[in-house]
């Protein structure tokens, strides 16, 4: 009877994990918006079942869309284990796509929370597809960077990276994530009142939505075009986008999405006349948002709330939602709402004011009707003086609030292109010696080889040359020794080479040299005056037996034997070797390789 039960248990773990582990991608994707509660289950099902031992493609994948789920229906444990999965993923793995899904989920959890400095994690997890090979990686990379910038505001980064993103995804015939990229840049277009462009790219993300079958989707996008309707005077019609749109994401439990719907159906609904029902739905969704944590869309509730309540009288309510804007707002983005606050609140007081005097004029008017007029008008003009301060006030406070932010955003640009510019250094450059780094020297070569004709003369040059016997030189006297060897010769060699060439360390103590145009003869002189400015370099604190020299490898690039980067850097590896091979300490030209070679006799690939 055991033995039946542990079978039964074994045959319920399997299928469990064998069910979660066959769910394609293009299903997971669907499940994060249409069931988001349901994909969460069943990707930890296949976790705890251990279905990814030898799948880490498909594990990340899986998280990645697991961590969407936990977003849509702000399931914070979800999307934290999600992105610690995903960076356990990376760090053992060495798999970036995964640090960069990590860095784009928390990126996009800070900002529906209303932090912006979720736009750096997006910067960070962008930054490490700059150089993927794949193009898919790299559009998705500059999505998600759009994709942050617009739930961050900040449009006028957004957009261009949209454009590129949409413009790569439809290269690469991917339609739905298009149609992702279309959304953005319709809710780009909108923030900056291009109604009509937004109008077009919404229909078109519905369209590109409805050829890959993800109603969902084309529901959510159907509340960003009820938005254009509205401003186009179409108020049944954005309802009815909205309504549907309200209805997929309650049944999916996407409290985020819902709660924009809510707010554009409020809006129908006060532009259709229906006051009271917009009053009622605004104030609801107030209170859903607040009980959410979504303090990102807290503002823009608590703004509609009050322009409601101004419009039917209520300047109470009036006050005490935009009060409750601009805390929110203040506490995350700026101090944009004091001029609003200081309106309503002048209004307010005017009108108690407005109150008491109906009142006393009402209790005195038998006493005395003169005095009642003197007074009345004595306090007209005292509340026309108090009203003419406090909208100077206002506007001061508006004028230092402008200031304020438009100085945090010039130091919040400049801070991020200095992170990114250090970024691209990091990238492509030696920490060691100052030189390109392998990665920048393949990218250097690679922009120079495809200008028109690289093969014309005066052809380009490959100096690639190795410090002789270099290992000896760290075992007798140290790494440290061996680091500063490197550096001085570097900075000699830096003075040798001036405008004629560009350095680069290919690893180890491997250098080459890459001479735009130089011809034969001008290339063959400079690896001669290399070789020679080294082996007469002397080395602060060196010993008396210090002998340190270089044997150098020339290519040109031909168009027939070297006809692309491997072929050329062979070459020049070839005839540094055959540097090597005779002797060191000299330069090897590549077409005279194999003759040297066998005038050696020596081993083709000599150690130091």
């Amino acid at each position: 009877m055991r033995k039946v039960l542990l079978g039964l248990v074994l045959w319920g773990t399997l299928t469990t994990a064998l069910a979660a582990a066959t769910l394609p991608p293009v299903e997971m994707r669907t499940l994060s918006v249409s069931d988001p509660h349901g994909l969460i289950v069943k990707v930890r099902a296949a976790l705890d079942a251990g279905a990814y031992l030898n799948d880490p493609g498909g594990e990340r994948e899986a998280l990645w869309w697991m961590g969407h789920a936990g977003i849509n229906v702000s399931d914070d444990a979800a999307v934290t284990e999600a992105v610690a999965r995903l960076k356990s993923l990376g760090s053992v793995g060495h798999d970036k796509l995964a640090e960069s899904y990590a860095g784009f989920l928390t990126a996009d959890m800070r900002i529906l929370r209303g932090d912006g400095g979720g736009v750096s994690d997006a910067l960070q997890a962008a930054a490490l597809q700059l150089d993927s090979p794949d193009p898919a990686h790299r559009a998705l990379a500059k999505f998600q960077l759009c994709d942050a910038y617009s739930m961050a505001g900040q449009y006028g980064h957004s957009q261009p990276l949209c454009e590129q993103a949409d413009a790569a995804f439809a290269a690469l015939h991917d339609d739905w994530h298009q149609a992702q990229a279309k959304n953005d840049e319709g809710n780009n277009a909108y923030s900056t009142g291009q109604y009509a462009a937004a109008g077009h790219f919404y229909e078109d993300a519905r369209a590109l939505y409805a050829r890959v079958g993800d109603h969902s989707q084309r529901l959510m996008v159907g509340d960003n075009l009820a938005q254009v309707y509205l401003k186009k005077g179409k108020p049944k019609q954005a309802l009815a986008l909205s309504r549907a749109s309200l209805a997929d994401e309650r049944a999916a439990g996407r409290e985020s999405d819902a709660l924009n719907s809510q707010y554009d159906i409020t809006r129908a609904l006060d532009a259709m006349g229906q006051h009271r029902e917009a009053k009622e739905m605004i104030a609801s969704t107030v209170d859903e948002a607040r009980k959410a944590n979504l303090d990102a869309q807290l503002p823009d509730l608590l703004r509609e709330q009050s322009r409601m309540a101004e419009r039917n009288g209520d300047l109470k309510l009036a006050l005490s939602a935009s009060r409750g804007a601009y805390s929110v707002a203040r506490k995350y983005w700026s101090e944009s709402l004091n001029s609003q606050q200081a309106e309503l609140a002048a209004r307010y007081a005017a009108r108690e004011k407005e109150i008491r005097i109906n009142e006393l004029e009402r209790n005195n008017q038998v006493k005395n009707l003169k005095l009642e007029a003197a007074q009345a008008d004595v306090e007209r003009n005292a509340m026309q003086i108090r009203r003419q301060r406090g909208t100077l006030f206002a506007a001061l406070v508006a004028a230092v609030g402008l200031v304020v932010g438009v100085v945090s955003l010039l130091l919040l640009l400049r801070a991020q292109w200095r992170h990114s510019r250090e970024l691209r250094r990091q990238a492509l450059e030696d920490p060691l010696t100052g030189a390109d780094n392998r990665r920048g020297f393949f990218r250097r070569v690679q922009e120079l080889l495809d200008t028109n004709a690289p093969d014309k003369p005066p052809l380009h040059a490959l100096l690639l040359f190795d410090f002789d016997y270099f290992k000896r030189v760290n075992d007798r006297y140290g790494h440290p020794f061996g680091d500063v060897v490197l550096n001085v010769s570097l900075q000699c060699l830096r003075e040798v080479v001036g405008g004629r060439g560009r350095l680069a360390r290919l690893g180890g103590e491997e250098f080459v040299v890459l001479c735009p145009h130089i011809g034969g003869g001008e290339a063959l002189q400079l690896a001669e005056d290399m070789r020679a400015a080294v082996s007469a370099l002397a080395f602060p604190n060196a010993p008396d037996d210090l002998d340190v020299t270089i044997s150098v490898g020339m290519a040109l690039f031909d168009g027939t034997r070297c006809h692309d980067v491997g072929s050329w850097l062979r070459a020049a590896d070839d005839a540094m070797y055959a540097a090597k091979a005779r002797g060191r300490d000299q330069v090897v030209v590549a077409h005279a390789v194999s003759g040297l070679l066998a005038q050696a006799g020596a081993n083709p690939r000599p150690a130091g």
